[in-house]
């Protein structure tokens, strides 16, 4: 009975830093890869762990033991399409190894989502966990920590959601001081100043999560471009601006006329407000962009067309809640008739936008395997 010693590596280290093909099947493909990945990333725990499938092997051959080394790899976008590499890598290795059981070896990280996807299709024998072992000194937790908020996928985990904290608090704390200063009352400005420091505080940490300052350096070079070509697109993305901001200081307007109001009743004023300019700045820039792949191309995207029906889908989805919130709280007076209206506007341009869509991919579709 054959046993098969398994490491995973579920967000593809390997081919994504190494650019290495998995499954890597026997000793040697599995030194190959553990080397390759060592000189591209030395500091990756995947290293640490297929080092020790590789010795567990050894180990259990040298006891003539039936038994093979298998390694797989998933996908970038950990998730669905990862889970279905790695299900799919995992069946070829066990049609090629013939092997009847496994000891997954792992770095602990990701047991419970990568567990299931093995012992639903193999007999799960051991897991073995494998741990970096790290001097005890402050600088080397230092150090860690520093390489844990570098590394992509940590940082979206662990920082992201102590910058989006930091944000809402510092947005829901300036809001009474701002409302009492449109009033003309008496503010204490250092609330001001401190509820500003978590704003600034919380917006730099999501922009560092996220990555925000090259995501914008990429859109001003992609604007750069389409000047110079001469994009459609344009005056569109410019009024969609426009329109994007008179819609942040409607909503503002709207929520500072219920001052006297709950916060609740503000924040739907605010919605309220901003919502329906926000769908026409939105639908401004899907008209620009129609009209540019047109010019450019004469390619026609009728995914746009689809766009536009669900955001104003959104749109009536989103003031039909807002109106019926406002009438069971008792905010203000709605006709039961124009919420009921709303729902079914929205609901309805949602399924024809989502019957739309599946026309438009078969005429795609058809107009594809006619060029074939």
């Amino acid at each position: 009975m054959k046993t098969l010693v398994l490491c995973v590596d579920r967000d593809d280290d390997f081919g994504r830093k190494a650019g290495l093909n998995s499954p890597f099947i026997g000793r040697e493909e599995n030194m190959i890869a553990a080397n390759g990945l060592a000189l591209k990333d030395p500091e990756d725990s995947d290293i640490n762990t297929i080092f020790a499938a590789i010795s567990m092997y050894d180990e259990m051959l040298k006891r003539g033991v039936d038994v093979e080394i298998a390694t797989l790899c998933g996908d970038i976008h950990v998730g669905y399409e990862s889970d279905l590499a790695l299900t799919t890598q995992l069946e070829t290795v066990i049609n090629t190894t013939g092997a009847e059981r496994v000891i997954l070896v792992s770095d602990g990280a990701e047991d419970e989502y990568i567990y299931p996807i093995i012992s639903s299709r193999i007999k799960v024998d051991s897991v073995k966990k494998v741990y970096v072992k790290q001097a005890p000194t402050m600088e080397g937790i230092f150090y860690i920590i520093v390489k844990m908020i570098q590394d992509d996928k940590m940082r979206k985990r662990l920082v992201a959601p102590i910058g989006l904290a930091l944000l809402i608090y510092g947005l829901f704390a300036i809001m009474d001081p701002l409302a009492s200063l449109m009033r003309g009352s008496d503010v204490s400005y250092s609330t001001i100043g401190i509820s500003m420091i978590w704003i600034v505080v919380g917006t730099y940490v999501v922009s560092f999560s996220y990555k925000l300052d090259e995501r914008l350096k990429l859109y001003c070079k992609e604007v750069k471009k389409a000047a110079r070509s001469g994009s459609q697109i344009i005056p569109f993305a410019a009024s969609s601006i426009i329109l994007l901001i008179v819609a942040i200081f409607y909503g503002a307007d709207s929520a500072a006329a219920m001052s006297n109001a709950g916060l609740v009743r503000q924040i739907s004023a605010f919605i309220g407000g901003f919502i329906w300019l926000a769908i026409f700045a939105y639908v401004v820039l899907l008209i620009g962009r129609f009209i540019n792949n047109y010019a450019m191309e004469r390619k026609t995207t009728y995914g746009a067309i689809v766009e536009s029906i669900t955001v104003f889908a959104v749109g009536f989805i989103i003031q039909g809640a807002l109106d019926s919130a406002s009438r069971l709280f008792d905010y203000g007076h709605y006709d039961n008739l124009l919420i009921v209206l709303e729902f079914v506007l929205g609901f309805g341009l949602a399924v024809f936008a989502g019957i739309l869509n599946l026309s438009f991919r078969a005429m795609s579709k058809e107009e594809t395997d006619e060029e074939e």
